[in-house]
């Protein structure tokens, strides 16, 4: 069964500090990429095995219990400096993070990730369909604005390379 789930944080809210520019963010996205562990707190180890400027190759492995087991392939491809994509295509998840601008001047941004869950043991309808639906709608929620919160820490303490 697939679920599909998304949630919008907002970058810039009126007391936030400091301020994220789009361009911080982008480098912000490519250093998940890179290096996930900061940002993703249910991923143990990331290797990345390939990169140019169009994305990455990386294998990754879950802590025990939060994902799938083993060492996963993930293929993320960034796109005008606004979508990094991540494919998981040997179990068929995939996760876009994507920045959008708001109509309020440069620093009125969201960040939007979206989520493609496999998970072809889980029979649609099931009770047990309907707890993951929950526990995969409180990963997303929880995602897109855990990451810019790390963004503004990396600010401060000037770890965004």
């Amino acid at each position: 069964m697939k679920f599909h789930s998304a949630h919008t944080a907002i970058v810039n809210p009126p007391s936030a500090s400091p301020v994220i520019t789009q361009e911080q963010l982008w480098k912000a996205l490519q250093q998940k990429a890179r290096d996930p562990l900061r940002f993703v707190p249910v991923i143990e180890t990331c290797d990345v095995i390939k990169e140019d400027t169009g994305g990455l190759t990386r294998v990754v492995t879950f802590k025990p219990g939060t994902g799938p087991p083993g060492k996963i392939t993930e293929v993320v491809v960034f796109a005008g400096q606004v979508k990094a994509d991540f494919y998981m295509e040997d179990i068929g998840t995939s996760i876009s993070n994507i920045i959008s601008l708001g109509d309020g001047g440069d620093t009125d941004m969201y960040l939007t990730f979206t989520f493609t869950w496999n998970f072809p043991e889980i029979q649609e309808g099931s009770e047990e369909a309907t707890t993951k639906a929950k526990q995969l709608t409180e990963v997303s929620k929880n995602a897109a604005a855990h990451t810019v919160k790390q963004v503004r820490e990396m600010l401060k303490d000037k770890s965004l390379v």
